[in-house]
């Protein structure tokens, strides 16, 4: 049997990171970790080396793009997903070019998520 992706959850909601903690596990993926905020999120990413992290943009104490590219400087290999609201293209664009591979639109789609997730693993 093969190991299950493992995923760090970062968002300041907890609402939303129960519900995308149920959608990845139907997916077939490990939520290993989660965090409310920035400074959390780049903590967490160092201690459990997950195989996907899903990074929410608007975040208290670091917001994403700056935990992004923290976790980015402790591995430059770290697999990012961004998490963002409607309205925030250039704010997605900064995030893939610091070296995010890719983004979901909240509220979250459990089939685009399951198909980016798998994209940014293969």
């Amino acid at each position: 049997m093969t190991a299950r992706p493992t995923v760090l959850l970062c968002d300041d909601s907890r609402a939303l990171r129960m519900l995308a903690a149920g959608q990845l596990d139907a997916a077939g993926f490990d939520v290993v970790g989660e965090a409310g905020n920035g400074l959390e999120a780049v903590s967490q990413y160092q201690a459990l080396r997950p195989d996907l992290v899903l990074l929410d943009l608007v975040m208290p104490q670091s917001d994403g793009r700056e935990a992004l590219a923290r976790i980015l400087e402790v591995d430059p290999q770290a697999r990012v997903v961004i998490l963002s609201s409607l309205g925030a293209q250039s704010d997605i664009e900064q995030c893939l070019r610091l070296g995010a591979r890719s983004y979901l639109q909240k509220p979250i789609d459990p089939e685009a998520m399951e198909r980016v997730l798998h994209q940014v693993l293969a």
